[in-house]
């Protein structure tokens, strides 16, 4: 098998040209084309816009630079043989400079402020296209009018009308050219617009139609009203589907300006007509420009919210269960404790209980029974620590006795804390998720009240209710210690429990340290599918 001894950079390089990218492939046709398209929009263009102006920044854009020496010569050859079959110039330094300034500084131009960020979406690149192109109108202007007082001395109006016509020309040329040029660019792209949307299902019509049927009434004795009559759908073209759609019918219209511009011309001059074709182009072009990328950003958030809003639904499935696996180890581990330990305890009691009837120095007699108090505490105890783990009395009485009668109101009474317990509703359908979440809710509040004060009155209501597709469900626990000094910045750790636990089963939670009316404050939403039913 031969090998190369070339560098695998050479190599590259010589596949790319033996197979030219699709770019290349299109400089061809660019070209060939780009003198046909020259005299036809020249032969096109009027008093109010100089077209060939917006091909050629169009082109500039659109093309490599290393392919702007061969667009040049052709503009160059086309320019001088339309020149000289019209006869525009006297002399032929005029006829040179003229045919050669305006593509040079056009180019100047966009390689100094225009050419950046060329792979940026096309909405954020128009507006420095526009901008470049306004500048390069004015240079161009100077220099030709410089030409025309050099060729011949003579201008056709005044020296400011001069250079405002042309500016302006130049300038309406480029706001109807360039965004065109940009579309069917875009359109050529994979990531094309469907042409139903591009033409806004016809709507790109309407200011044609305007302008056109407006016109054609008698009763309109001022020619003007049907063109600007017709801006106000290119607006509403421009907000509703972007910069793309308003472009053709911005490029419609200015086909139909021809159809009324002898009447219109009656009343505005060239550069007024010209002045509104260039202003009017912008801000439409700018205002779909700024919908399409408001509309890009609310497509952007509205993405951005649902994979957030499915984030946090993932992370509140998350915590149900990581809660429901600490629930089960939970229960098992008390399973064991009550099953194993418990039953070693209670059978260490009896036979202490047993030697202790047998013995027969009274000192012996009285070291047993203090091992059994011990062991008895001890089991106690472990009691306590069981139904810190589970509490048994939530599976086998359910929520709402749980409530009313569980260990923690055992707690509270050993406290001689006032507790009082009003439930509403079916709160044992509840799935054991919730249900375990609210109780350990109410055992971390009652638990705080007891240590940390709470009036010697703690009150717990839960409500329960029924409503279409699922339940409404509300949980108050206050107390009568009046305003606590909390640290928001550093709550204690049974506060970020209480929390930790709402936010796993999606509930909302508020803790007021004003006022223990209520204290803290659980509500959520249970959707119909969670439990088999809430009775009505």
């Amino acid at each position: 098998m031969a090998t190369s001894n070339q560098p695998e950079g050479v190599v590259s390089k010589l596949a790319i040209e033996a197979h030219p990218t699709p770019r290349r492939r299109i400089l061809w046709p660019w070209l060939a084309l780009y003198p046909i398209a020259w005299a036809a929009l020249f032969a096109g263009s009027s008093i109010y816009w100089f077209l060939p102006a917006g091909l050629r920044l169009g082109a500039l854009w659109l093309l490599p630079r290393r392919a702007w020496w061969m667009l040049a010569l052709v503009e160059w050859l086309g320019i001088l043989a339309l020149s000289l079959a019209r006869g525009a110039f006297q002399s032929l330094p005029g006829l040179v400079s003229s045919t050669v300034l305006p593509w040079c500084i056009y180019a100047l131009v966009l390689r100094g402020i225009g050419r950046h960020g060329r792979e940026r979406p096309t909405r954020e690149v128009l507006p420095r296209l526009l901008a470049t192109g306004l500048l390069a109108a004015i240079f161009t202007t100077v220099a030709l009018t410089a030409i025309d007082l050099n060729d011949d001395g003579v201008l056709p109006a005044s020296l400011a009308a001069t250079l405002v016509s042309y500016a302006l020309g130049d300038f309406a040329g480029i706001v109807i050219m360039v965004p065109l040029l940009l579309v069917l660019h875009d359109q050529a792209r994979p990531s094309r617009l469907p042409w139903r949307a591009l033409l806004a299902d016809g709507l790109v019509l309407v200011p044609l139609a305007v302008a056109l049927g407006l016109s054609a009434l008698p009763a309109l004795e001022a020619p003007v009203y049907p063109l600007l009559l017709s801006l106000f759908p290119a607006f509403g073209l421009a907000y509703r589907f972007g910069w793309r759609p308003a472009t053709v019918a911005l490029g419609l219209l200015s086909i139909g300006v021809h159809a009324i511009a002898e009447p219109v011309a009656q009343l505005w001059g060239p550069g007024q007509m010209q002045l509104l074709v260039a202003v009017i182009g912008s801000a439409v072009l700018l205002l779909g420009v700024a919908s399409e990328t408001q509309q890009q950003q609310r497509s952007e958030l509205s993405a951005t919210v649902q994979a957030l809003s499915m984030r946090g639904t993932q992370l509140v499935e998350a915590a149900n269960r990581i809660a429901s696996l600490q629930e089960q180890e939970r229960r098992r581990i008390g399973a064991e404790l009550h099953d194993q330990i418990g039953q070693d305890m209670t059978a260490i009691a009896t036979r202490l209980r047993v030697v202790e009837r047998t013995a027969v120095d009274p000192d012996v007699r009285d070291g047993l029974a203090s091992i059994r108090a011990l062991v008895n505490d001890a089991h106690a105890h472990l009691r306590e620590v069981i139904n810190s783990l589970h509490p048994a009395v939530l599976d086998r009485f359910g929520l709402a006795r749980a409530l009313a009668e569980g260990p923690f109101a055992e707690m509270l009474a050993d406290h001689d804390i006032d507790y009082s317990c009003q439930i509403d509703g079916d709160v044992d359908a509840l799935p054991d998720n919730i249900a375990s979440a609210l109780y350990r809710i109410c055992q971390e509040a009652t638990t705080n009240c007891a240590k940390h004060g709470c009036g010697q009155r703690v009150y717990i209501h839960l409500t329960l209710l029924p409503r279409v597709g699922g339940a409404e469900l509300a949980l108050q626990i206050g107390d009568y210690a009046g305003r606590l000094d909390i640290d928001t910045q550093h709550p204690g750790r049974g506060l970020l429990n209480i929390r930790d636990r709402a936010d796993a089963i999606g509930a909302r939670y508020d803790f007021n340290a004003e006022s223990g009316s209520p204290r803290h404050a659980v509500q959520m939403w249970v959707p119909q599918a969670a439990f088999a039913g809430v009775p009505s």
